[in-house]
C-alpha cells in the first residue's frame, strides 16, 4: 500500500455526513507510515463529479472523471482495503495535496 495508489474501500457503515459504502479512494498517508502501521489515510472518489468545491479535484480512474473529495479524507484501517484498483498520476496527486492543503488550511 502506497500513496497514490487507489483501492476498493468500505466505507460502512457511515453517519450524518460521512461518505458511505464500497467506493474507491486514494491513499494519501506517506509511504514510511503505510509500511509499519495498520491504517492509513484516503480521499475517497465519487465518478458522480458534479460542483468541484475548492477541496476537490478531478482525476482519471478507469479511463473516466472522477473526484477527489479531500473533504471527506479520513483514516481507516488496513483491514477495510477490500483490493487494489490502480493508482494515479504525480500531477494528480499534487492535485489532491493541494485540496487537501485548502480543507485543512495548512
Amino acid at each position: 500500500m502506497k500513496r497514490g495508489e487507489v483501492w476498493w474501500i468500505n466505507f460502512d457503515p457511515s453517519v450524518g455526513g460521512e461518505i458511505p459504502k464500497q467506493r474507491p479512494a486514494v491513499i494519501v498517508s506517506n509511504d514510511a507510515a503505510n509500511e509499519f502501521l495498520n491504517i492509513v489515510q484516503v480521499v475517497p472518489l465519487t465518478s458522480s463529479p458534479g460542483k468541484l468545491y475548492p477541496s476537490e479535484t478531478y482525476v482519471t480512474f478507469r479511463k473516466k472523471k472522477a473526484k477527489a473529495m479531500a473533504d471527506q479524507l479520513t483514516t481507516v484501517s488496513k483491514k477495510h482495503l477490500i483490493n487494489p484498483a490502480g493508482s494515479i498520476s504525480s500531477p494528480e496527486m499534487e492535485g489532491i495535496t493541494q485540496a487537501i492543503t485548502i480543507q485543512l488550511d495548512l
